[in-house]
């Protein structure tokens, strides 16, 4: 059985909503097990005794919310669901952890009470033009670092790549052209670095090929993964948005926006620590839990711990 522990708190929808998506997890995954931290009583009234000992609710009625310094609120607030889930993880029988919560309280918490593991490294799964997933790593988590830490980066996303599914990972490093000569200092050390260690190293990637590359891990600095980031997601929304304006629908448009709905898809995932934190948007649907519950439930079943402390036995 793989265990996934769920904050259900803090999010800007209910948890009556969010919790359709555990429900719907539980129902597409036969050997997983949900420890699910929210209000007991609300919860406990939604049909979970057809579920049996595959989930489990932990009282926690309070939540920590973005306007909040979350350090401080991690030391006070004692029933907020992100502290105790966290405290759970620390016992050490969940697999991974889901949450659509604060993304600061997240960060703090597993960095107060989590083993870490590798490189902290926000990771990101989109889709190439050709349905294959690639990872962006780091997508936020490391806004300043210096270009050996890309070395570190590069293994996160290759465990990541290998736990679903890719044997053998290209990496591709984020620049402004595809020479080894192009980029700024930080970038042209990185590629160095990449050159000359043991990585399947593709070479730079264009902003503009990160779709049809051959990379299968995009590796930057998290300033410049969160501006690729939310930049392919602004973009394919306002494209999105102007095709049904022109009067463009049906079926392949609906496909279209599937793929890059961010608010249903998988979300971010915190890899770094001694289970998987996979991160919602705070808009999350009942679509969007299912989604990350899935996510953090195949990371977990193909042992991305144990695949992140081989890439650093072998780096």
């Amino acid at each position: 059985m793989i265990e996934i522990a769920v904050d259900i708190m803090g999010a800007d929808n209910s948890a009556e909503q969010l919790f359709g998506g555990v429900t719907k997890a539980l129902d597409n995954n036969k050997d997983l097990k949900v420890v699910v931290f929210g209000d007991e009583r609300e919860l406990s009234s939604y049909n979970v005794e057809k579920y049996g000992d595959r989930i489990e609710i932990i009282d926690a009625p309070d939540a920590i919310t973005n306007g909040e310094n979350p350090v401080e609120a991690f030391g006070l607030k004692k029933d907020a669901s992100i502290v105790k889930a966290f405290k759970y993880l620390r016992g050490g029988s969940a697999s991974g952890f889901v949450t659509c919560g604060a993304t600061g309280a997240v960060f703090v918490a597993a960095m107060m009470t989590l083993k870490k593991i590798g490189y902290v490294t926000l990771v990101c799964e989109p889709k190439k033009t050709d349905g294959r997933p690639f990872v962006i790593a780091d997508c936020g988590a490391n806004v300043d670092c210096r270009p050996d830490k890309i070395i570190g980066f590069s293994h996160m996303g290759v465990a990541y790549m290998k736990s679903i599914g890719c044997n053998n990972p290209r990496v591709g490093l984020l620049s402004n052209g595809a020479e080894d000569k192009k980029g700024n200092e930080f970038t042209k050390k990185a590629n160095e670095l990449l050159r000359n260690g043991n990585i399947n190293f593709v070479g730079n990637v264009e902003g503009n090929d990160i779709f049809t590359c051959a990379a299968d891990v995009i590796v930057c600095d998290g300033f410049s993964g969160n501006i690729l980031l939310k930049t392919i997601e602004g973009t394919a929304k306002s494209v999105i948005a102007e095709a049904r304006s022109l009067g463009i629908e049906g079926d392949a448009l609906d496909t279209l926006y599937d793929r890059y709905n961010y608010t249903e898809c998988g979300g971010a995932t915190l890899l770094g620590f001694s289970v998987p934190i996979v991160k919602g948007h705070g808009a999350a649907t009942a679509a969007t839990v299912k989604s990350i519950i899935d996510s953090a439930y195949t990371l977990a079943k193909n042992n991305i711990v144990d695949k992140i402390q081989s890439e650093f036995k072998i780096a």
